[in-house]
């Protein structure tokens, strides 16, 4: 019975003696309409003895259960399974007429605990939702197989908001939750509700790969997902174009301050603390025209992490004493930046902008701009000044994603980001500003030297801007003809003359490219040396294609074609990672509205010739900029200017009479066409039926002579999509660093035959890569299924074709290139770091340098004997088939790849895995070396600890220390100490072998190497002392996040599909990974932390601790540094030469005879470990 007084509180969920899984809550008043409360006030009914909320008095699961018993429990149980209702009586008593439940124990408040009431016969539509302080906006368009539900609003302070539910993501439902765990007596409500999973995304990505099988597994890495990671962004309309002219880069300075603490959450690195210890990372940057905030974390504690997030723009500290120590993080991303010839070129363009057009502003600020002629107090004056008139409500955009009802993400909204003040000042605009380029500066010839060893030919023309034409996207029809690769295209016609080796067109979206102001539209070439000797040429054919294209005019056929793969791409697309989507949307939502904040940036709605013909019409050689980068300006003494900002040297002249004069007279180049129509685009997207039952993990379908197919059809995403994965596995590459160098070789090459062929598909939302590892090659596919064999046989057709497409020019270009590529690779301090680490303990590892030296002899002839004839008869195949294909079709396609090339090497005679890890001596050991460009101050270090052979309970234990470590090192030797920007820990599983590291990246400026390594011991040493002090309940509470972390969900196939390929590499195949890992989580101690972090990183009374700190460092006087030609590379045969220790006592934590000057004999000395495998 249901008294008229009676207020019900509806727990979405289980409630069972042992616990209770929440997921929403609701009250229903007598008026029959629904209120949702927030998920952390429900939450509490579940975690207190007693609640009150609104004036209503309620009880805890186990507090409840004290009262009715557990019979109550088991009959609520069978008359509302999934959804049990706590009826919650007013102490005023019951209704009228009603009879009053059995008296209860003094002091407690009467409860009647009943099933729902069935809905009323006929059923009454549902009342209207009540929206409270907000306005409701239009629903966005989405794809007809998007599972999401969308809802947006705009908040009294205007702040608008898009809510994204994504309740489709929800597992298994409380019938199942409840059916498997009906028999269990212990467990936590932790276990069943913590969410998610994730890691910091850092510059650790350049450090590990896939050839060295190492990485973070941090948080998922196999086996089952159920949980889910909510996310926020939230965008301030406003950016870089704010910075007030005498202070360079003060809203880059802005949006680093306002992460500092706030009032309600003072300390410094608490939301970062807060967001990495329930599984998530949380990051922010800013544009020309906004600054975006985001960040992901477990879904439990989305309400608090939206709290801590709303915060920054709230009441953010930003006090003076952090802004001193922040400025320095600042200058440290510009360090990094500096010897990155895409910025460089980006500030050179933006020079000849206008001087007081802010297109010409310098944006990332340094120590110079943010230091150097103002006093800090007034500095710090500015900050507050400008966060008040820019960080305003009304200017703010905000998406926040999860798997919750809409009610209860707005509820969590508008009681949230409601406090967010709105100062009232109108929006700025700059739309209405003079056109930044002038003729005068921009209709010029510029020659650049690049820091890069390459020849780059970059043509520019400065447009109006199009940003609402985005129904149609003008310049993105225009890029798709000038960047085609096809047949007939620009890149193809240069290709065949060995001219260019790729093509860049378009506009890269970013707010330099495109913004209220203008928008640019390039071409951006990659020229061989013969290319570079006739880049004169090379402009002509771009401007003839571009004649053919306007005489030709807005083609209907060409612009329905990218409307259809756009929309095909829009329906069918795979899920973003929630963070992925909120930042983009939350972006969006500035420039499109609210029924175009999925679509707006994405699909091609309306043909408008006329506007489709101005964009065209506007590309003419008369008001275009022409940019030249070559490393053979600086050797000819051409460029004497010098950019400001980035030192960019430079030199600016007319553009020659003679190029003018034969652009205005350019014969038709009948080599060049329109594309033709693409047959890759797909037209067949059922979904395909099992031909028998699906498992829950790839199966092996064949295991033959060659090799091995697995296989799963997909039952869980229901795309139309298919992944195909092949691993041609040979010892060739590990024989020598010339056969290593010729596979990379083999593979460019390859990469320039089947361009024209494979480009259609890759237009039709078909990927493809071929990539060299350190045992074979791997080929990966994916896309719609309907044609992905299609794809498979075009790429093996031009592998057997390999020897007769093979010409000399083209050979001796891309050998060039490769010469080039290996250069540029010895000049990144992060490349040396790793090339000399994995020398030293890898049984085998080349270098670049090594393969840069092997490469430089080789002739074709040399490529197709020594390693094209042995490839395929040396190679053993392994493949895996996941998707949308059935068993049958996975098994053709086996048999396709094995039919091309007849017998592979059988099994029996296959080794499996040969790599091996070599054991450090005992003790800390040091490789440094000078970094190889004199132009570049940043140093790197990292400190890598070698543990010992692995196991999954090792494997789970490192995670779980790396989890406990992320956060501190960050916060003090980032934060606080400010040793440099990038600062990370990493975990390492070399081949089997356990390992963590310590990275730093500085400026040698700054600190030396010898100092970053003896603040990373430092922190160790706090960190042994931090693990000692650890709580129990702060163990468990992190016990439980990583149990979570490793629970997270899958949200594309492409996750499952990579974790599952990365089990039949390592040959391990533990697919339920995760689920035994999770399982031994229960087993972690304090005592095994302690032991295993003092194993690992302490020296003290400690005989297997090994230590070996790599050490590239900076140039103290970049200035007056010239980054190394190719030809000086070449003409070293070791050009990173090992270093002794310092003179004075900076180097007294290494031994004089631990620094190792030759890696061959320390490798002498050491032992190999055991082939490994953790399964």
């Amino acid at each position: 019975y249901i008294p008229t007084t009676t207020t019900r509180l509806v727990l979405i969920g289980l409630l069972r003696p042992d616990r209770f899984s929440l997921i929403q809550g609701v009250y229903r008043n007598s008026d029959s309409h629904n209120q949702v409360i927030s998920a952390a006030a429900a939450q509490s009914v579940a975690q207190r003895s007693s609640f009150q909320h609104r004036g209503r008095h309620f009880m805890s699961p186990k507090r409840l259960l004290s009262v009715v018993g557990g019979q109550a429990v088991k009959k609520i149980r069978r008359l509302s399974r999934s959804r049990p209702v706590w009826m919650v009586r007013n102490e005023s008593g019951g209704g009228e007429g009603v009879p009053e439940p059995p008296p209860l124990p003094p002091g407690d408040v009467e409860y009647i605990l009943e099933p729902s009431p069935p809905p009323p016969s006929p059923p009454l539509p549902p009342p209207p939702v009540t929206i409270p302080s907000c306005q409701l906006l239009s629903t966005p368009t989405k794809s007809p197989y998007d599972k999401k539900e969308y809802r947006v609003i705009q908040l009294e302070n205007g702040l608008r908001a898009l809510l994204i539910s994504d309740m489709g993501r929800l597992d298994s439902s409380p019938e199942e939750e409840d059916e498997s765990d009906d028999e269990e007596d212990s467990g936590s409500e932790e276990e069943e509700d913590e969410e998610c999973g994730g890691t910091e995304e850092e510059e650790e990505e350049e450090d590990d790969n896939e050839e060295d099988m190492e990485g973070t597994n941090f948080g998922k890495s196999g086996g089952d997902s159920t949980k889910y990671l909510a996310a926020a962004s939230l965008t301030v309309g406003m950016g870089s174009f704010e910075d007030p002219p005498e202070i360079p880069g003060l809203m880059h300075f802005l949006e680093h301050m306002v992460f500092m603490g706030s009032e309600k959450y003072p300390k410094e690195n608490a939301f970062d603390y807060y967001i990495k210890k329930h599984g998530g990372h949380d990051n922010a940057h800013t544009d020309m025209e906004h600054t975006t905030f985001y960040f992901e974390v477990q879904e439990r504690h989305l309400h608090e992490g939206l709290h801590r997030f709303a915060e920054f723009f709230i009441s953010p500290l930003m006090k003076q004493e952090a802004m001193t120590r922040e400025r320095e993080a600042v200058h440290s991303e510009f360090q990094m930046a500096l010897p990155d010839d895409e910025y460089r070129i980006q500030q050179l363009f933006g020079s000849l902008a206008l001087e007081d057009h802010p297109m010409s502003k310098f944006t990332w600020g340094n120590e110079s701009t943010l230091n150097t002629g103002i006093p800090d107090e007034e500095l710090h004056k500015k900050l507050h000044e400008l966060r008040l008139k820019y960080y305003s409500a009304h200017y703010m955009t905000l998406a926040v994603q999860a798997r919750m009802t809409l009610d209860c993400l707005q509820e969590y909204v508008c009681s949230i980001f409601s406090q967010i003040p709105n100062n009232g000042i109108e929006k700025p605009t700059y739309s209405h500003l003079e056109f930044p380029f002038p003729l005068v500066t921009l209709h010029r010839l510029y020659r650049v030297v690049p820091t890069k060893e390459y020849h780059c030919l970059e043509i520019t023309w400065a447009l109006p801007s199009f940003l609402k034409y985005y129904h149609t996207k003008p310049l993105h029809y225009v890029s798709h003809l000038i960047g085609h690769e096809g047949r007939g295209s620009i890149l193809s016609y240069l290709k065949k003359r060995v001219w260019a080796v790729g093509l860049f067109s378009g506009n890269d979206e970013s707010g330099f490219e495109h913004n209220s102001t203008y928008a640019a539209m390039s071409v951006s070439i990659e020229l061989t040396d013969e290319g570079f000797k006739n880049v004169d040429k090379v402009l002509c054919v771009v401007f003839q294609y571009i004649d053919m294209i306007q005489k030709a005019g807005p083609l209907e056929k060409i612009f329905r074609e990218i409307q259809q793969m756009e929309q095909l791409n829009f329906d069918y697309a795979e899920e973003l990672t929630t963070i992925e989507n909120v930042e983009n949307l939350s972006e969006s939502m500035q420039f499109f509205p609210p029924v175009d904040y999925l679509t707006g940036d994405t699909l091609m709605t309306d043909y408008n010739p006329q506007i489709l013909k101005e964009c065209l019409d506007s590309l003419i050689p008369e008001n275009c900029n022409i940019i030249i980068s070559s490393k053979t300006f600086d050797d000819q003494n051409l460029c004497q200017l010098t950019e400001k900002w980035f030192g960019t040297k430079y030199s600016v002249e007319d553009i020659p009479k003679e190029w003018e004069e034969q652009w205005a007279n350019l014969p038709s180049n009948t080599e060049l066409h329109i594309p033709a129509p693409n047959h890759f685009i797909p037209n067949n997207f059922d979904l395909l039926t099992p031909e028998k039952e699906v498992p829950e993990y790839p199966e092996k379908l064949c295991q033959d002579e060659c090799g091995e197919l697995w296989f799963r059809q997909d039952q869980k995403f229901k795309l139309p999509r298919s992944y195909c994965y092949v691993y041609l596995i040979t010892e060739l590459p590990l024989q020598s660093p010339r056969l290593a160098a010729l596979l990379d070789l083999y593979l460019n090459l390859f990469e320039q035959q089947v361009m024209e062929d494979a480009y259609p598909a890759s237009m039709a939302q078909y990927q493809y890569s071929i990539k060299a590892t350190e045992q074979g090659l791997v080929i990966k596919m994916n896309g719609f299924n309907q044609k992905l064999s299609q794809l498979l046989d075009l790429l093996l057709h031009h592998m057997e074709s390999f020897e007769n497409n093979l010409n000399e020019e083209t050979f001796q270009g891309i050998r060039q290139q490769q010469m080039k590529s290996y250069h540029n690779a010895i000049l990144k301090p992060c490349i040396v770091r790793k090339d000399i680490r994995l020398s030293v303990i890898q049984e085998v590892h080349w270098t670049s340098h090594q393969k840069l030296l092997e490469i430089k002899t080789v002739t074709s002839k040399d490529l197709l004997e020594e390693f094209v004839s042995k490839l395929f008869p040396s190679c053993h195949l392994r493949m895996l088939v996941q998707g949308n294909t059935t068993a049958s079709q996975a098994i053709d396609m086996y048999k396709m790849v094995k039919a091309r090339k007849g017998e592979l090497l059988s099994l029996e005679k296959y080794p499996l895995s040969k790599l091996r890890t070599l054991e450090l001596l005992n003790g800390s050991w040091v490789a440094r070396v000078n970094g190889c460009n004199p132009a570049d101050t940043n140093s790197s270090v990292i400190n890598y600890y070698q543990y010992k052979e692995g196991s999954l309970m090792l494997e789970v234990l490192l995670e779980f220390i790396h989890m406990v470590m992320d956060e501190p090192v960050f916060d003090i030797l980032r934060t606080r100490e400010q040793l440099g920007y990038h600062v990370f820990c990493t975990n390492h599983i070399t081949f089997g072998i356990l390992g963590l590291s310590l990275t730093v990246n500085s400026q040698a400026n700054k600190f030396s190497v010898a100092h970053v390594d003896e603040r990373i011991e430092a922190f160790l040493q706090k960190f042994v002392d931090i693990v000692k002090n650890m709580m129990a309940s702060e163990l468990s509470e992190l016990k439980e996040t990583l149990t979570s972390m490793k629970q997270t969900i899958d949200l594309t196939l492409s996750e499952e599909v990579e974790r599952n390929w990365n089990e039949i590499v390592n040959e391990e195949y533990i697919f339920n990974r995760l689920k035994r890992q999770i399982e031994l989580i229960k087993d972690i101690t304090h005592k095994s932390v302690i032991e295993c972090v003092q194993d690992i990183i302490s020296s003290k009374d400690n005989p297997g601790y090994k230590k070996l700190s790599v050490q590239v460092v900076g140039a103290s006087k970049p200035e007056d540094g010239t980054p190394p030609s190719l030809e000086n590379l070449l003409g070293q045969s070791n050009v990173v030469q090992l270093l002794g220790p310092n003179e004075d006592d900076s180097d007294r934590n290494f031994p004089p005879d631990h620094f190792i000057t030759d890696i061959a004999s320390y490798k002498k000395q050491l032992k190999l470990y055991p082939i490994t495998k953790i399964c």
